[in-house]
């Protein structure tokens, strides 16, 4: 498995993935992807982390500052996407390590991220790759007629 940065010629299976991953359990807005071209207005080529197994997109993970401000620069907040046939792999932890090891490189201090309460195998997957419970957002969100709470979670490097 290599991970690398986004690629045009990746688009079609990130589209794919996107479509295939993201429903009412796990995101609190599901997008539906028509193109390739759609996506990369949205997500520009470089912008995400894919992991490639077999020549196949099995994963990617994306990070950005939460906020504009100079004072919270040394945070990144992330957002991950796994295949589901690839958990066997390790792809969601192989990121993970990515993209710690970026942050050490660039002085970031903590990786954050925010997760449904319903995606409780999510949840599991970052308690076991190091991630602490910082905060929940109650009912937050309402998502197929019930309040779904937020929770935030974190990892300092």
């Amino acid at each position: 498995m290599i991970i690398r940065p986004s690629r045009y010629e990746d688009y079609e299976q990130l589209v794919e993935l996107e479509n295939l991953i993201w429903n009412d359990e796990n995101t609190p807005l599901v997008i539906e992807w028509e193109t390739a071209e759609e996506y990369a207005q949205h997500v520009p080529p470089g912008s995400l982390f894919v992991a490639i197994h077999e020549g196949r997109v099995a994963g990617y993970i994306s990070v950005k500052n939460p906020t504009m401000l100079e004072s919270n620069r040394h945070v990144w907040e992330l957002a991950i996407g796994v295949h589901p046939d690839m958990g066997r792999q390790r792809t969601g932890s192989r990121l993970l390590a990515h993209i710690e090891e970026k942050g050490r490189m660039m002085n970031i201090r903590k990786i954050c991220l925010r997760v449904l309460a319903t995606n409780e195998r999510a949840i599991s997957f970052y308690e076991k790759n190091g991630y602490l419970h910082q905060g929940r957002l109650v009912e937050e969100f309402l998502i197929g007629g019930k309040y779904v709470d937020d929770c935030l979670m974190y990892k300092l490097l």
